[in-house]
């Protein structure tokens, strides 16, 4: 007999008798399997939240080491794509001797060494209600990414949800959840879009344009570094040569076209230094960001997103003046 037949039989016999005959269980019965299905689930969510958290803490430590970091990348990586599909181990050294050279390569590990901290993050913000517990580490961050060195590979680029990491510790359920967290790692102005600002709206206002300085100061080293790295790949190329690397860059989407040098200048940083001037209207200084807003509005007048700025701002004066019983000739009551 197996195991778990052993295990059911055991669990029925441990319910109380009935003297009915017939297949329903009794009142009494279905109080007992709902107080022992309890019992279980509080040790399930034990177990649970001790793989999860023994999960980001061994991120955490990969993630300060080259060496260590793509280890863990290769266990991973074995876990699942070879021995849960019963593929031999001779298969994974083949493959990892086709890849070895890549997997070594300066920028790889730069970005798995990346990935594998802010999935830490990750992981620890999705078993916190306290967005403050990861506020500090996460500002931190989002700095270090302004500060790379190599571009960024898919590890960085792609969702933390779907890596590799993520499929072989069964993370999917926890962070999977639709909470306010951006999932990509190099997305820096999704980590302030998402977290950082909404948390120091509520929380610390006044806090709120130092964190917008800090994040146009980091893209804007991003997109240093990205154009430094385009130029130099340019180099010893013709002319219909550059022509063709110039033309992929800019195809490049997601959070890499953000970051594109002519689309950020002409387009990205207007928007970024608006919406800073917007949110010191809505929580920090009404009056401050209304004399910095008109300036900018006819600054950009003909910019190609100046109705836009003309549209939002004459919003905010609407709502500001239906909030607070500002509209001409109002009476209080």
């Amino acid at each position: 007999m197996k195991p778990r037949f052993i295990f059911l039989f055991g669990f029925l016999a441990c319910l109380p008798a009935s003297s009915t005959s017939g297949a329903d269980l009794t009142l009494e019965q279905l109080d007992s399997l709902k107080k022992q299905a309890a019992a279980i689930k509080e040790n399930l969510d034990a177990h649970l939240t001790s793989r999860n958290s023994g999960a980001g803490e061994r991120f955490a430590a990969a993630a300060s080491d080259p060496k260590a970091a793509l280890s863990l990348y290769l266990d991973c990586y074995k876990l699942v794509n070879f021995d849960r599909n019963g593929r031999p181990d001779a298969d994974f050294r083949a493959w990892k001797d086709g890849q070895e050279d890549r997997l070594k390569e300066p920028a790889n590990l730069e970005s798995l060494q990346m990935q594998l901290r802010y999935l830490a993050l990750t992981c620890q913000a999705a078993q916190s209600d306290k967005i403050e517990t990861v506020f500090a580490p996460l500002m931190s961050f989002a700095d270090s990414l302004s500060r790379l060195e190599e571009l960024p590979t898919y590890a960085l680029t792609s969702s933390v949800t779907s890596s590799v990491f993520v499929k072989a510790y069964y993370l999917e359920n926890l962070l999977n959840n639709g909470s306010g967290w951006e999932p990509i790692p190099f997305n820096v102005g999704g980590i302030y879009e998402k977290t950082i600002f909404p948390y120091l709206r509520t929380e610390n206002p006044a806090g709120l344009m130092a964190a917008w300085d800090k994040r146009i100061e980091q893209q804007s080293r991003l997109v240093q570094m990205i154009e430094a790295h385009n130029e130099s790949a340019m180099r010893g190329l013709d002319r219909d040569e550059q022509r063709r690397a110039r033309g992929n860059q800019e195809r490049k989407g997601g959070v890499m076209r953000e970051l594109d040098k002519d689309d950020f200048v002409a387009r990205v940083l207007p928007r970024l230094k608006w919406d800073k001037l917007k949110d010191m209207f809505s929580y920090v200084n009404e009056m401050e960001a209304a004399q910095a807003m008109l300036p900018f509005l006819k600054e950009h007048l003909t910019h190609e997103l100046g109705a836009d700025f003309y549209s939002e701002f004459n919003q905010l004066i609407e709502d500001a003046s239906i909030g607070s019983n500002r509209l001409p000739g109002a009476v209080s009551e």
